[in-house]
């Protein structure tokens, strides 16, 4: 992997919108989690509280510190906390930055608990306006109140101590009057995970579904596959209008590693490894053991597999996920097939799902209490297709 970029822990991006680094890196979250303040006037919206590093409220309130102050002389504060997906690098710190905010004497609301208070303050329904009209369906919207945490939901994972407010998919937060966010719902990394774009300023905060350098890791890959065309599909339209204006292209601001000046780009090159992925798995299947892949140019698919061939019924050639690693990662060191093999097995369920291949050993109607035992092989026509 290339050497990270290094980052400051606090930087101006553009007029609506500071980065502060979570303080928090290490190998899984590359610099640290980037969060950010989102805004053009004095109320802001984060997005994302990092893990809660003790070292990140004072960063944050420095960086708040450093915003002008209002025409009124208001400074600046946050006034709704987002967060785009459960893991604990970017919810850990809610807390923290609650109990931050309430010593300014900041108070978030909590969600509505009682149908009736959910009345009072539902998201109210919006129409598309001129600026977004052909590039979206927005179906409701949140303006300045309620304030409070905002999240997709994810019950199994979310903390039940912090109570949520709903997110949901093409939904508006109004931060202010000259600040627009839209919410996408992007599963894939995880079942919650949502993006969110900027309108004002044509740029897409992507979380981890697209980093800043290297590849994101997913729990399910179709789901992520299809996060990712829609995040191209949404920013080729955002393209076209750009265009019109004559604005610059689109940019992506990552939850992880520096902001990527041509968005559209980065997301084909993250499907492009995706399927070039697949792709070898597929050429690993269809070669028999002992024997080289007759795909000469996908890494490693030349090398003898050895012991593990298949005893199915399919090709004849079914191999377990750590035989595809050995081949398809044979010049990576040893300590990375265990991680290796987690990500061949999304792959092998995907493809299990499109269709293209099956289990023929170590299983039992395709539930198995042991997947890495499992023997895969291309179905027929998989192999025909080749």
């Amino acid at each position: 992997m290339e050497p990270l970029e290094r980052l400051p822990n606090i930087i101006r991006l553009s007029e609506r919108v500071v980065r502060v680094l979570g303080l928090n890196p290490n190998k899984f979250t590359l610099q640290g989690t980037n969060t950010y303040l989102i805004g053009k006037g004095p109320k802001k919206v984060l997005l994302d509280t990092g893990e809660g590093i003790p070292e990140y409220i004072p960063l944050l309130q420095e960086a708040l510190d450093k915003e002008p102050f209002s025409g009124e002389g208001e400074r600046a504060t946050i006034t709704k906390v987002i967060c785009s997906h459960w893991h604990h690098d970017h919810v850990g710190g809610i807390q923290d930055v609650l109990s931050f905010l309430a010593a300014r004497n900041i108070q978030l609301c909590n969600p509505p608990t009682t149908a009736a208070d959910a009345g009072s303050t539902a998201p109210t329904a919006t129409t598309n306006t001129t600026a977004t009209k052909g590039l979206v369906d927005i179906d409701t919207s949140i303006s300045s109140a309620p304030t409070g945490v905002f999240k997709f939901p994810c019950p199994e994972k979310d903390d039940p101590e912090t109570r949520f407010q709903a997110i949901q998919d093409r939904q508006v937060i109004q931060v202010d009057d000259q600040t627009t966010l839209l919410t996408l719902h992007t599963p894939g990394h995880t079942s919650d995970h949502c993006s969110f774009f900027l309108k004002e300023e044509n740029t897409l905060f992507t979380a981890d579904c697209v980093l800043g350098q290297g590849t994101a890791v997913f729990e399910d890959l179709g789901s992520y596959i299809r996060s990712l065309e829609k995040q191209l599909s949404f920013s080729e339209a955002s393209v076209a209008v750009s265009k019109l204006l004559k604005e610059p292209s689109y940019k992506i601001y990552p939850g992880h590693g520096p902001i990527i000046e041509d968005g559209p780009a980065k997301i084909r090159e993250y499907i492009k490894h995706r399927f070039e992925r697949e792709r070898q798995v597929i050429a690993v299947l269809s070669s028999d053991s002992g024997s080289s892949s007759d795909d000469g140019d996908a890494a490693g698919l030349g090398t003898s597999l050895g012991a593990g061939a298949g005893t199915g019924t399919g090709t004849g050639t079914g191999k377990t996920a750590m035989d595809i690693v050995k081949v398809i990662y044979k010049a990576y060191p040893v300590t990375l097939h265990l991680p290796a093999q987690h990500q061949v097995l999304l792959h092998l369920k995907k493809l299990e799902e499109d269709g293209k291949v099956v289990r023929v050993a170590g299983g039992d109607g395709g539930v198995v209490e042991d997947i890495e035992a499992v023997v895969w092989e291309l179905v027929p026509q998989t192999q025909a297709n080749l």
